[in-house]
């Protein structure tokens, strides 16, 4: 294992007691379910909004995606995921905090959790910790992550997982002509992006709860409920009444506020999915949904406001 500097303070934070750095947070995730040795075609649990490089994590492992449509459209609740586990026999769920919200965790016998940080960073939740129900903690460290060191991803667990993992493998973001290793190569000043994650997730708590503000009046927006805990919002996700989605959208491009349509293509629409005949479960959401960038500059979020009440209140 190579070196680290400062991992027992991201170790403490989580209570785990072995850290792995990687290249990047797919080739972690990939990484787990290869060690865990299961039987070809195992089951593990995604919902349709994660990362496409989840789903070929699944894939490259040998094992079988069952893709769960969350009834928030974001993250599933405890009684969908033991329905799901008791019904379909999966044998991993890959617990996403999506957007920087709560994916609620419970300890479910036989079901090994893979809990995904990426994306969150310090969710303060209601007596309870981050971690401490998942077997494995997996982080991408990429640029655009809360907790980011430009490349690469981490794994910790309390399971001494590191002897089990394959040395070398080729599928990585980096290159998929040469064998690479797992391991990443660099020391990872865990104390200087710690600090540099806490600005951030600052930064998009204010912005979250000033749109929070903005947009709670207007009946045609519904918010995400947040479910007792206080989310990193590393989106702010909003669905709009499909006659009033090109107004907003209009009222965002004119203060220069910065969202995406949707995330990316929802993976139970993705051409590979149904090629290949996995499993979806759920009802697919036909509201229509922008995901509100939390970095935007504050007096743009303040335009946007006086712009609303303009449009809407005059």
């Amino acid at each position: 294992m190579i070196s680290v500097n400062n991992e027992n303070i991201i170790l403490a934070k989580y209570n785990k007691k072995y850290l792995l750095s990687v290249y990047s947070g797919t080739l972690a995730i990939e990484g787990i379910l290869k060690s865990l040795k299961l039987a070809k075609n195992d089951k593990v649990l995604i919902t349709n909004v994660v990362c496409y490089s989840i789903l070929h994590a699944i894939l490259n492992a040998g094992l079988l995606p069952i893709i769960a449509i969350p009834s928030n459209g974001i993250t599933l609740s405890k009684k969908e995921v033991r329905e799901i586990v008791k019904k379909e026999q999966i044998k991993v769920f890959i617990a996403v905090h999506q957007y920087g919200y709560e994916q609620e965790i419970e300890k479910i016998k036989n079901l090994i959790i893979i809990e995904d940080i990426s994306q969150s960073w310090n969710i303060k939740l209601n007596n309870r910790h981050i971690g401490e129900n998942s077997d494995y903690i997996i982080s991408s460290l990429g640029s655009s992550k809360p907790l980011s060191n430009g490349i690469g991803g981490i794994i910790m667990s309390n399971n001494n997982f590191i002897s089990n993992f394959d040395i070398k493998t080729r599928e990585c973001r980096n290159s998929n002509a040469n064998l690479l290793e797992y391991y990443y190569p660099l020391a990872i000043n865990y104390k200087k992006i710690i600090k540099k994650a806490n600005k951030k997730v600052t930064k998009q708590r204010k912005n979250a709860l000033l749109f929070n503000k903005i947009l709670e009046k207007y009946s045609f927006i519904k918010l995400i409920e947040e479910n007792n805990s206080f989310p990193s919002y590393h989106r702010f996700p909003i669905y709009i009444d499909e006659i009033e989605y090109d107004n907003i959208i209009t009222i965002l491009e004119k203060c220069k506020i910065n969202y995406q349509k949707e995330y990316k293509k929802k993976l139970d629409d993705i051409n590979l999915v149904k090629k290949i005949g996995i499993k979806i479960i759920g009802n697919k959401k036909i509201e229509k949904c922008l995901l509100l960038k939390t970095n935007n500059n504050y007096l743009n979020l303040r335009k946007f406001e006086i712009e609303m009440r303009k449009y809407y209140e005059s």
